[in-house]
Parts: C-alpha cells; structure tokens; sequence
C-alpha cells in the first residue's frame, strides 16, 4: 500500500487516487416497487420507456409503476433504475414432449405475465445422436404476441448429464429460463408448425393458474443480507431520487416500508418521494394523520393530493406522480443555483393525467405548516407543486430542513463529496493524505461557489474544510479517516456542517446541524 505521494496538477492529484469531484456527474432515479413481469428484485438501469416496457411491461395491463416512468422520461428525466418486487414465487413452465419423457423449463423470472415459448429443432445434429437437439427460446411482449423482446438460441445441447452440453448445465447462462427437474432419457420432440411438414414450431408457456399476489411492505424492503427490495440499490452509487411505489393502488407505503426507505436515504444522501395515501380525500384528512404520526424526515417528500388517470376500460384510476416529480426535482438540479432555491416544480404531465382533488390557497398554506406540498393544475399542459417542503416537521439537527430545494443541495454535496473522497481509505492516515483530502474537497466546495450555489464571497465565508490530526483523534488504522465540511447555503457565514468517516466497510455521514460563523470557527479548532 502506498504511504507517499505528492500533489499532480490538474484534476487528478498524484498517486493519491483522487480526481475532481464532479459538480455536473448524471444521478440516478431509482424506481422501486411492482411491475407485470421481468427481473425481481434487480437493479435494471432504463434510459427510455421502450426499454422499460421491453423487461417489465405488458400492452394494456395496469401498472403504476410504467405509468411513473413514463411520466418521469415525459418530463426530462434521463436516467432511472427500477426494482421491481413481487410476492409471487410461481414461475410459468414449457413442456416439451419426447418418447421417453418430458423436458420442462421454468420461467427464471416470476409471475403469470411472463410469455415464455421454447422451439426444438435437429439441423446439423448427427442422425446417431439421439440426445443431442437445438433449442430456441423466446420472450414474447404478450400472450400470442409476435413481438419478440428477447430470444436466446443453445445449439448442440443434450439430455446427457454426464456431457459439458447438459441441458441443465447450459441453461444455467440463460437469462429468460432454467430447467426444472431433471431431463428425460431421450431428447425432446420437434416443435412443428401447426399445418407444416417440417417447419420448426414454438411451445408456449402453460397457460396454468399462477397467483400474483400484491407486494406488501415486506417485500419492498426486502433483505440487507439478500440485497432484495430496497437493498437491491446498493451497488448503484450515485442514487438522487428513490420513488417508492407501493404495493395496490389503494394502498398507502406503510411504516415498515417508509422507516427503512428513510434508513437507507439517510444513508446514501438520497431524497425519498412517495405518492400520498389514497386515504387523503380532504385537506382535514391530511392535517389529522399528520397531527397523529410520529414520522418526520428532511429526505422525505410527498404532496396531496392524489393523481389518476383513465385505464383501457375508460375508468378513472389512482396511478403515481413520483416519476414526474423526480424529473422536475432533478431538472432544477442540473440548473440549479441560488436564484432557483424558491423556484415552484412545474411539471408538464402526459397521459391525461388528473387530480383527484382541488386545493384552494388557504388549504395549500394548512398542508405547508403540515410540511406536506400541495399539488394544482396552473394550465391545461401544467401542474405545479407549491410549498417546496419535506416532511421534516420536528426532526431534531435538520428541523431547518423543510426547503425541499435547499435540502436537494445539501445531499448532492454530501453524496459527491462521500463517493468522491471514498479513494482515501486505500492509504495510512497522514498529514499528507489530510492535505490532499482537503485540497480535493475545497476545490469541489469552489466549483459550487462559482455555480452560485453557495452564499457569501468565498472561501472566507462560503465554505470550510477541516481534516487534521484534531479531527483524526483515535484514527490512525489504515483506512479510517474523518474530517468535516460546513457549507452557507441561506447567508454568508452560517454553516451548515456535517463529519464525514471513511472506514474499510463505508463512510457514515454525521449532521451536525446549522452553526453560526463563531460556532463554525470553533469547530475549525477542535
């Protein structure tokens, strides 16, 4: 491990590892919760809604959480990540029929809505190997589809479990099924074409009852130790947004599911939005379960009221805004700076979509004081949530934190500077490494300056790094480091000040709250 190295020039610094914290890196909407089909509990990246509906949607099923996506890609949102969670555990089957038994695959992903169909054919297989077949399998968009979203072809495989071309053993790299049970003595038959001689056909999947269950709360947060529901985020490093979509329409994000969401936005500096409850028919309904919940949160954002839009059936239905929220959150983020801090989300909502209530100017004031946004229609093309507010009503160190826009800020400094500073712990504590750490974040710190995102005239007032031996104290095995960073975000000298502690297993982010100029030089000192 290198204990030694000096200062580079430009944005990469020596042998020390680090680079330029990006001011204008692309973040990451994550969108976790049901959808009709595809990966569970996977982390998939999407940059459009062909993409999405390609590995989770089906044409004309219901499905807030295409809805969602579509109105975030609607609304300018370039980037997103959907898990989808399902309670389902049923899989749908083929059935290939041979003389001596039956080959069957299972889907690999759960759910009914998985249109699976397998043809087997013999070409350049040797008359004498009665084992050996072809194999193509395909993933229709829907039942009798001709819409292929996905095909995988395994030539020479056999039924032979003693061969490198075991059926079990090749199927075991695909991405669309897995062999269930153990496969017949013989290969299976040919598929032909209905009304053909010798053209290959396709099986499709049973058509068998298979339950599909609403995903409860559980299933949204899903297992650390598993990386499911929630934790299947992990690896996604730059998460700005996380829209949690629950389970049924009518359902509303339960404690269990809100408390661990706000536990791992906490952690990763990520800005939670969740749809309000479809509980909330008045202004009054909202007011009495905010009066009797005990959950506050600076990373939480929701607004009344509810939105809907009409199914294929022509009949008004709950979906969700979190999409095009996010689009709007993370537009005002790519321009941002201090003039937008009070700038209202406009959003521009495709799809007909509908508010499910009125609010008048004196009820969006009682929802503001209730740090809950009020969502209205401003044009025929518009919508507009007003308050700019988050949920953190009585939240102690970030009470000050119910600016939505101001706390937006607050995290992207935090998460840049908590990724960015990560390549520290590859190196023994020493004053060297301190200087460098120090040189990397202020130059991050200075960037925002000049982008107007920080009040004051500059170093003096605007901004301060410490990381030293005082903020060291006790730190000395590889690997561990901490310093702090204060930021004026509202007026020149009044910081607000967090400790950052990069260990091997993680960096935790401590909020140390607002402090005055005195307060903040005596932190300086420490």
């Amino acid at each position: 491990m290198p204990k030694d190295f000096e200062r580079g020039e430009g944005a990469i610094y020596g042998l020390s590892g680090a680079v330029q914290i990006p001011v204008d890196a692309e973040s990451v909407t994550a969108f976790v919760g049901p959808a009709p089909r595809g990966p569970v509990d996977q982390a998939v990246p999407v940059r459009d809604i062909e993409s999405f509906e390609k590995q989770f949607g089906v044409p004309e099923y219901p499905c807030r959480m295409g809805f969602a996506i579509r109105q975030f890609f609607a609304n300018g949102g370039r980037l997103a990540v959907v898990v989808r969670v399902s309670a389902c555990t049923e899989r749908n089957r083929i059935v290939l029929h041979g003389d001596t038994g039956d080959l069957c695959l299972e889907a690999r992903n759960p759910g009914p809505l998985e249109f699976l169909r397998a043809s087997v054919d013999y070409d350049s297989i040797p008359a004498d190997e009665t084992r050996c077949f072809n194999i193509v399998v395909q993933r229709l968009r829907s039942a009798e589809s001709a819409w292929i979203d996905e095909q995988e072809y395994f030539r020479g495989v056999t039924t032979d479990p003693n061969s490198r071309d075991y059926i079990g053993r090749v199927l075991a790299q695909s991405e669309l099924v897995r062999l269930h049970g153990t496969a017949p003595g013989e290969r299976p038959s040919l598929t032909i074409r209905r009304g053909s001689i010798r053209e290959s056909g396709y099986v499709s999947a049973l058509a068998r009852p298979v339950s599909n269950p609403a995903p409860t709360d559980y299933d949204l947060v899903g297992s650390q130790e598993l990386g499911t529901g929630i934790s299947a985020l992990e690896g996604i490093p730059d998460v700005a947004h996380l829209c949690l979509i629950s389970g049924a329409p009518d359902a509303a994000i339960g404690p269990v599911a809100l408390l661990a969401a706000d536990q791992f936005c906490r952690a990763h500096q990520t800005l939670l939005i969740v749809d309000p409850p479809a509980r909330w028919q008045s202004v009054d309904d909202v007011i009495h379960d905010q009066r009797r919940s005990d959950f506050s949160s600076p990373n939480t954002v929701t607004w009344f009221p509810c939105v809907r839009t009409n199914n294929a059936s022509d009949h008004k239905v709950l979906t969700s805004a979190t999409g095009a929220v996010a689009a709007a959150l993370a537009e005002v983020e790519r321009t941002r700076g201090m003039q937008r801090v009070h700038d209202e989300l406009m959003i521009m909502p495709r799809g007909g979509l509908k508010l499910a209530h009125e609010v008048s100017a004196e009820d969006s004031r009682r929802l503001l004081r209730a740090g809950i946004n009020a969502l209205i229609r401003r044009s025929a093309l518009h919508l507009q949530l007003l308050g700019n507010v988050t949920e953190a009503r009585h939240a102690s160190v970030t009470a000050g934190f119910d600016d939505l826009h101001a706390r937006a800020e607050v995290l992207t400094i935090a998460r840049r500077i908590r990724l960015g500073t990560r390549w520290a712990v590859t190196y023994d504590p020493s004053p060297r490494l301190w200087r460098e750490l120090r040189n990397q974040v202020d130059e991050f710190l200075a960037a925002l300056y000049a982008r107007a995102m920080l009040a004051g005239d500059g170093a003096t007032d605007s901004w301060f790094v410490k990381c030293d031996r005082t903020t060291n104290k006790g730190s000395n095995a590889p690997g561990d480091i901490a310093f702090l960073v204060g930021v004026a975000l509202r007026k020149p000298g009044e910081y607000f000040v967090m400790r950052f502690h990069h260990h091997p297993t993680g960096c935790n982010v401590t909020e140390l709250g607002w402090q005055a100029t005195m307060a903040a030089a005596e932190a300086q000192a420490i």
